[in-house]
């Protein structure tokens, strides 16, 4: 029997992959680098200004150029809303789809279940002074002088991120999302955007019955959750290149470079206003076919 000779090939790929990855954090960290002010500079020329409420999806990696810590990361962001501005992000405690999550039976404490939204985020939730929602398939951290307010009460909420919920108040904020080293799928206030469009939908976008979910709260006490989830022929159908497209066409979703990241901003009240405009026009950001396609990965997920 003889060898194929792939094998020696994968060998050398798998030998080389590491050695090409260093090279290129070197030549990153010598021609790339770039530190707090010009990250600074970057949020302020996306339209970023002090007293505004900012959520946040990041990555954090080092191909990105930044030559800080997570925490000195999250200080310029805080620094760019100021202390009467807020900032949040999302603490999602799976990485599938809420409705699996809650078929699993796993219990969400508030206090103690780790953020699967990336480093950025699950450094923020340990932070002193960050709040987060009581909600278990959608629950966001904030920090500021009415964070209180924002996470309040989402646990009574039963669409987890339709009225009375962070991503309300976040638009009635005039609120900005931002994506640092993300793609813009990584957008949760979609979500949001669904619950507003679902009426006009041919198929549902949640479950027919809500979810009864125990939970811990902030004293460690059991509570119980009802929420409905998003509904498997929902997440089939998402089309959420759709939405990019459309606001990219109208130039909604504001981009810099910096370094060897790109940093990019959006208003979610102009995504909104873009949204109904598509409504009125009978243009949704689904597969409205019979059949659907098959499941997109990422946002179309949860």
């Amino acid at each position: 029997m003889t060898s194929s000779p792939l094998g020696p090939w994968r060998a050398f790929k798998r030998a080389l992959k590491p050695r090409l990855l260093a090279l290129h954090g070197a030549y990153v960290r010598r021609f790339r680098a770039f530190g707090d002010a010009e990250l600074l500079q970057a949020l302020r020329e996306l339209g970023i200004r002090a007293g505004d409420s900012v959520m946040l999806h990041s990555g954090f990696g080092g191909a990105h150029g930044y030559r800080g810590t997570i925490e000195q990361l999250t200080d310029v962001f805080l620094a760019a809303v100021g202390p009467a501005g807020h900032l949040l992000m999302v603490s999602l405690p799976y990485r599938s789809s809420s409705l699996q999550y809650l078929q699993q039976g796993r219990r969400f404490d508030v206090r103690r279940t780790p953020s699967m939204m990336g480093l950025v985020s699950e450094y923020f939730r340990r932070r002193p002074g960050v709040l987060r929602s009581l909600h278990p398939t959608h629950p966001v951290l904030a920090l500021g002088p009415d964070a209180q307010r924002i996470v309040a009460g989402h646990e009574d909420r039963l669409h987890p991120c339709g009225p009375g919920t962070p991503f309300e108040r976040l638009a009635e904020r005039d609120g900005v999302v931002a994506f640092f080293d993300v793609p813009f799928a990584t957008f949760t206030f979609f979500h949001h955007l669904e619950h507003l469009v679902h009426e006009h939908l041919p198929f549902p976008l949640y479950t027919d019955e809500p979810f009864v979910v125990p939970v811990l709260d902030q004293d460690g006490r059991t509570r119980t959750v009802t929420t409905y989830v998003f509904a498997p022929e929902a997440i089939r159908r998402r089309r959420f290149e759709h939405l990019e497209q459309a606001l990219r066409q109208r130039g909604l979703i504001r981009a810099r470079r910096v370094g060897n990241t790109v940093v990019e901003a959006v208003r979610v009240r102009e995504v909104i206003a873009c949204v109904e405009e598509m409504r009125q026009a009978g243009q949704f950001f689904y597969d409205l076919t019979e059949t659907p396609h098959h499941q997109h990965e990422g946002q179309a997920g949860r």
